[in-house]
């Protein structure tokens, strides 16, 4: 009997010590880092999108850059930049469709904007030169919103997601006038404090960036099919599809910014969406989003602490019980 039970307590001893062996390994495998965005001239990456014929992706730097976008390499390393002649107000996001490169003016935190600007590049090139660019011009159709989402679909319409705890999702005339202001159309809702955004492989669904999730959502009907959590970051603002298509690239503002590759959700288990206040427009503010981060990593490593606790409770117990 003797030699059973100091058989069992081994046994224990071995859960717990593989255990503690495995559990971090496997927080660690759901937070793959793609590449390190290290180039001190990008400091506040807000939106990302993949260029397959330059095997390359572009971001652009929140407010306060010139008109500039970066070219990244698969290693994070920047290649190039494209530079145009113009001074935007709030940058917030980048968008490709074919041969065109959109670079999204559409930031709007005071809501004092008649119209947002979207420049646009045809043949884009991170080779340091300046270029000329094309831009269209849009209005709500309700008054000014704070945006940071540039979504392009297959046909090359483009729509805009605000970001309030009450996002919409607004949809650009099939041929912007170059020349005047255009009319953007409300379509349909979207989820609280969207930061970037894109479409998915085959166009029937759009994935959007939230400071906690991404949200899956149906291309016609805007309702959520599908949400999974993201890693923990600084201040999540970009996403896009990696190279292959096969996972989604998320990144956030900072120096020498991760970005990291997670897989696209999942139709067969949709989540809630994040809740939202009915009776709000305003932006869910930063500080209260970043402390929704912090404490979203400080109850994981305190529940995990705790289980870990238990378990190594239960092996002393065990080994003293004769």
């Amino acid at each position: 009997m003797a030699l059973m039970r100091a058989a069992g307590r081994l046994g224990l001893l071995l859960v717990a010590v593989v255990f503690l062996g495995i559990a971090p390994t496997v927080a660690v495998a759901e937070d793959t880092v793609a590449f390190t965005i290290k180039d001190a001239r990008i400091t506040e990456s807000s939106g990302l999108a993949v260029d397959r014929a330059g095997n390359l992706y572009w971001t652009v730097n929140d407010s306060g850059d010139r008109g500039v976008a970066y070219g990244i390499g698969l290693d994070g390393t920047v290649q190039g930049t494209l530079n145009f002649r113009a001074q935007p107000q709030d940058v917030e996001a980048v968008a490709i469709y074919v041969d065109r490169l959109f670079v999204a003016d559409i930031g709007d935190n005071n809501r004092d904007r008649d119209f947002v600007r979207v420049y646009f590049f045809t043949n884009p090139r991170a080779n340091g030169l300046t270029v000329t660019y094309h831009a269209y011009d849009f209005s709500y159709p309700d008054g000014p919103h704070n945006a940071e989402t540039l979504l392009v679909d297959d046909s090359g319409r483009l729509f805009i997601v605000t970001k309030g705890r009450n996002g919409a999702i607004y949809e650009a005339p099939a041929k912007p006038d170059r020349q005047g202001v255009n009319e953007l159309e409300e379509v349909g809702s979207a989820p609280a404090a969207v930061t970037d955004g894109t479409f998915l492989p085959g166009g029937q669904r759009i994935a959007l960036l939230t400071y906690t999730s991404v949200e899956v959502i149906d291309a016609t009907t805007y309702k959520v099919v599908a949400s999974a959590p993201i890693p923990d970051l600084p201040q999540p603002e970009s996403l896009t599809l990696s190279l292959d298509e096969k996972s989604l690239l998320i990144g956030s503002e900072g120096k020498k910014s991760k970005v990291y590759s997670v897989p696209v959700p999942s139709e067969a288990s949709p989540t809630p969406t994040p809740s939202t206040d009915p009776g709000s427009e305003a932006d869910i503010p930063e500080e209260e989003a970043n402390a929704a981060l912090s404490q979203k990593g400080t109850l994981l490593a305190l529940g995990l602490a705790g289980f870990v606790a238990l378990v190594a409770g239960t092996v002393v117990a065990f080994a003293r019980n004769p």
